[in-house]
């Protein structure tokens, strides 16, 4: 018998052995009375959990069986050994406890119990990246958020949340600060049991400051959206700005029996889809039903799709993320969609639902502050200590918080679903993706106008589509988006209505019904685009058109459909092979950059992982894979045959893109591998200089070189529209005049420069001088600054097409011996000039029938299939300049194996005492996909080719 026969005998008798039942009086004998049979109603996060901490406490969330009074609940706990009751959280069936060890599986066996949940600590929203020139903003500059958010029109009115009440759970509040003397009605400490208003954070103080700070310490010039609002102050976040979720979810529940009209929530974190069981976010879901606005943080992490944090993820309340003013979305705001895989209901689901600026915004400074990096004594000549500039989506959370409670004074009437709805459809379109802007930026007095013409609302969000994380440019080669779903929010019963789809985005763009019945709330239905995989290559082109909801009376909502169908504009590849571990950097990071390659049918993904010991090298075989390569920040050594290849890369038609990094003048030291870029760089006559560019790392801040700044700028397609670029942390270069050129210069002498570009071969070479260059973040500090990194970055994906063809794919297919086989190609060029396709058989015979060509870029070849063994397919494809691409792939037909008889009767006999749960689990294992194509799966997110958004509207 075959050793790998003998193995699975083994693991099916071993399976046998482990899933046979236990003896019953075992099972009963271990079991304390009233419990659960079977797996214990731990959650995954609680798991995992238990086995990496090492704590005598486990902070356990014991859910509980309907009709179960927690408080009598949390009466039996307590005389539970090795428990100790923390929360009791009544409306929503929830104990929270801090449990010893062992005594974890004696709480999952009790009756009343369906649920054991990890109860997470929840905190401010950290800012992933560094918010540079945040400190470096000027009052003679600033321009303070109500005017873009429309406050100033409703103070004008004369309203300004007078008689209503905004809860702010947060780290306090410093109740001696001047601009919120009377301003807070209520406060209570969570944390240390005190009710004398303060804040050990300085967290809380910036946020109430945004809802309801009066301004009497600046002379009334800036204020926050409601001066006139009342503000509970909850604080459930410690000095760290930590606090656990049941902590916060007990202060929502007390808020909303205490009568208050918005809860502000500038907190959250991750969330575990298994199904979501965050006391948090239940408590929200309270509020919402119990007629509280509840406004929730969206999250730091952007610009990743998917990000948003708990509870920001609650469909019910108003999700908000940071945009800079009126002009684009911030690049760390939390990016949705929100997917849910097990929680009902599935799918995928559009967030955040508005934003509000959230970088440099001017807020109250408490007199105690944890971080005085995150808040700073703001201009001291001026107003003392009394106000810091900072940024986050928790300084947008509370703005809208503040516009609620205008909302709330001028139409008393309106319900959470009125206030969001309202906002929603009222904001101002920044022009980017949903997933980042929601709706766009809110605007109350358009809001406002909206509730005042009594006409019940319906809307659909995501706002357009397609959305995050695919883009609005599709693949020609049957690309596809989805599945996705649309919410219809609705103020009022609205009857069944029809799902219309118009103009020619209709061909492509699917649905999962024909109607939906419009309810007040909630309802959802499905959406998809897919392209068919046999498109004619004149069906390029912008495809537009409208989703509508029609019912006897019309359209009640609409959303925008735009996307492109673009050819294949190549790949290119991201060396993450020889990163630190310490510090990757991956794409994620320069989201834009990567939309201006997908604009141009470019795709991108990565080679190798930071933190993968046995790392796979650089070859010509993994380079032949692609038509550019991205070389950034690496710290690791690139071996002599690497270099080489990248050498022969470049000589046959590859972009290198180089980008440079910081070299300290001081230390003589680099932040990246300078010799070896420098290896990498010599025949391009292009060499990293020892010379230091930017700020220094202590600095915080960037500086702008070129044509306004003592530089100099060469004209050439790379520098179209470019002046200036603004450099973080860099190196220049030195140029060859003979075999490079220098294009955007450090100084006027052109001794330095810091863009610069060489042809080699077929190839070309592009190397700029740092490579935060690329960051999101580092665009807006770029944008306030003069500099033009934006338009260099669309210079430089504009010409990373190759001049060659590209090869999209190569697919071979083949049944069995005997029967013929086929070779399909996908090959792009505007001027293809002919494509030939060779199978090279295992006894070395080349076969070279006739290629036909279909869609005007598929191209196939049948070859008879006779023998097992390798066969060896080579596509080359040439363009009427002479250009060529070729792709080699070796393909292994397999010898038919012959059935061993006594295998089988053994496997047949054993797999007769296998109980049928396991055989489902060995036939899922062991099956293999028919015709070499995945097994379907639920879509999630991850980040990949398709994982961009649209352009910046900060242009």
């Amino acid at each position: 018998m075959k050793r790998e026969t003998l193995n699975l005998v083994a693991m099916l008798v071993l399976a046998a052995v482990v899933t046979a039942p236990l003896p019953v009086g075992l099972v009963a004998a271990a079991a304390p009375p009233s419990v659960h049979h079977g797996a214990l109603p731990l959650t995954a996060d609680l798991t995992e959990f238990l086995s990496n901490s090492n704590g005598p406490e486990v902070p356990v969330v014991v859910h509980l069986r309907e009709g179960y009074s927690a408080q009598a609940v949390a009466d039996r706990l307590a005389e539970v050994p090795g428990v100790r009751v923390y929360r009791v959280l009544e409306r929503i069936s929830m104990v929270s406890v801090r449990a010893s060890r062992d005594s974890v599986s004696d709480l999952a066996r009790l009756h009343f119990v369906t649920l054991l949940s990890l109860d997470k600590t929840r905190s401010v929203p950290q800012l992933a990246v560094p918010h540079d020139g945040v400190r470096a903003l000027s009052l003679s500059t600033y321009v303070h958020p109500d005017r873009v958010l429309g406050a100033d029109k409703m103070w004008a009115l004369g309203y300004d949340g007078t008689g209503v009440t905004v809860a702010v759970l947060d780290s306090g509040a410093d109740g001696s600060h001047p601009d919120l003397a009377g301003r807070i009605a209520y406060f209570h400490d969570y944390i240390h049991d005190r009710d004398t208003p303060y804040d050990d954070n300085g967290h809380g103080t910036a946020v109430a400051w945004l809802v309801a700070g009066t301004g009497v310490a600046n002379g009334g010039k800036y204020r926050g959206m409601a001066p006139g609002a009342d503000l509970m102050v909850l604080k459930v976040l410690d000095a760290s700005g930590q606090g656990d979720d049941s902590t916060i979810a007990e202060a929502i529940l007390y808020a909303v029996d205490h009568g208050v009209d918005v809860v502000s929530l500038s907190l959250g974190g991750e969330w575990a889809d298994s199904p979501v069981t965050d006391p948090s976010v239940s408590a929200c879901r309270t509020a919402v039903g119990n007629g509280v606005v509840v406004v929730v943080a969206g999250g730091n992490s952007g610009p990743a799709a998917s990000t948003v944090m708990s509870p920001g993820m609650t469909q019910e309340v108003i999700t908000v993320g940071a945009s800079v003013l009126d002009a684009g979305v911030v690049a760390f705001s939390s990016r949705g969609p929100v997917v849910h895989t097990r929680s009902v209901p599935r799918g995928s689901f559009a967030k955040p639902d508005v934003v509000a600026p959230g970088i440099g915004i001017l807020s109250g400074r408490s007199s105690v502050v944890n971080d005085p990096q995150e808040y700073p004594v703001y201009n001291q000549s001026q107003y003392g200590d009394t106000y810091t500039m900072w940024a986050g989506t928790s300084a947008s959370c509370p703005q809208v918080a503040g516009l609620a409670a205008l909302l709330l004074q001028r139409h008393p009437w309106a319900t959470p679903l009125d206030v969001k709805t309202s906002l929603m459809s009222g904001a101002h379109d920044l022009g980017a993706d949903p997933m980042e802007q929601g709706w766009g930026l809110a605007n109350v007095s358009r809001a406002s106008e909206i509730l005042s013409t009594g006409v019940p609302i319906t809307i659909m969000t995501p706002k357009s589509y397609p959305t995050l994380p695919g883009t609005p440019v599709v693949l020609i080669v049957g690309d596809q988006r989805g599945p996705q779903n649309v919410t219809v929010i609705s103020t009022a019963d609205r009857g069944t209505a029809a799902i219309e789809v118009t103009g020619n985005a209709s061909r492509f763009v699917n649905v999962s019904s024909e109607s939906i019945d419009v309810r007040e709330g909630y309802t959802y239905f499905g959406i998809g685009l897919s392209l068919p995989d046999a498109m004619p290559l004149n069906s390029t082109g912008q495809y537009v058109g409208v989703l509508s909801l029609v019912t006897d009376t019309g359209s009640i909502a609409d959303m925008e459909l735009t996307f492109t169908v673009a050819t294949f504009g190549g790949r290119m590849l991201v060396d993450m092979a020889h990163h630190s571990s310490d510090d990757p950097d991956d794409p994620s990071s320069y989201r834009y950059f990567a939309e201006y390659l997908r604009e141009n049918g470019v795709t991108m993904g990565t080679f190798g992982d930071p933190n993968d010991i046995a790392q796979r090298r650089f070859d010509r075989a993994t380079l032949g894979t692609c038509e550019a390569l991205l070389i950034m920040d690496t710290e690791t050594n690139y071996g002599e045959s690497e270099i080489a290849a990248f050498h022969d890369f470049v000589r046959d038609g590859g972009t290198l893109l180089v980008m440079s990094e910081y070299y300290d003048n001081r230390s003589n030291t680099a932040s990246f591998g300078i010799d070896a870029y420098n290896k990498i760089l010599e025949p391009f006559g292009i060499q990293c200089e020892r010379f230091t560019v930017g700020g220094y790392p202590e600095e915080n801040m960037g500086h702008v070189y070129g044509a306004d700044h003592g530089g100099a700028v060469d004209d050439d397609p790379l520098t179209e529209g470019v002046r200036n670029i603004y450099v973080l942390l860099g190196s220049a270069f030195t140029v060859d005049p003979s075999r490079a050129h220098g294009l955007l210069w450090y100084d006027a002498a052109r001794q330095h420069a810091l863009v610069a570009t060489a042809r080699y071969g077929q190839g070309r070479v592009i190397a700029v001088s740092d490579g935060s260059t690329l960051y999101d973040d580092i665009l807006y500090d770029a944008i306030r600054n003069g500099a033009d990194n934006l338009a260099l970055l669309h210079n430089i994906a504009s010409l990373v097409i190759p001049e060659a063809p590209r090869i999209y794919e190569v697919q071979t297919k083949f049944d069995r011996i005997g029967q013929p086989g086929n070779v399909t190609a996908w090959v792009f060029d505007d001027d293809l000039s002919n494509v030939t396709i060779t199978v090279t058989t295992p006894s070395g015979q080349n076969i070279t029938s006739p290629v036909v060509e279909r869609l005007g870029y598929e191209f196939m070849l049948d070859f008879p299939v006779d023998t097992g063994g390798f066969y060896v397919v080579t596509v080359r494809a040439t363009d009427a300049a002479g250009h060529t691409k070729e792709v080699r792939e070796t393909v292994l037909v397999p010898v038919p194996a012959v059935d061993d008889v006594f295998t089988m009767s053994v496997l047949g006999s054993l797999l007769v005492v296998v109980v049928a749960g396991l055989a489902y689990v060995g036939c899922k294992r062991f099956r293999r996909p028919m015709g070499g194509r995945e097994e379907e799966v639920e879509w999630e997110p991850v980040w990949d080719d398709s994982g961009q958004t649209p352009p910046p509207v900060i242009e």
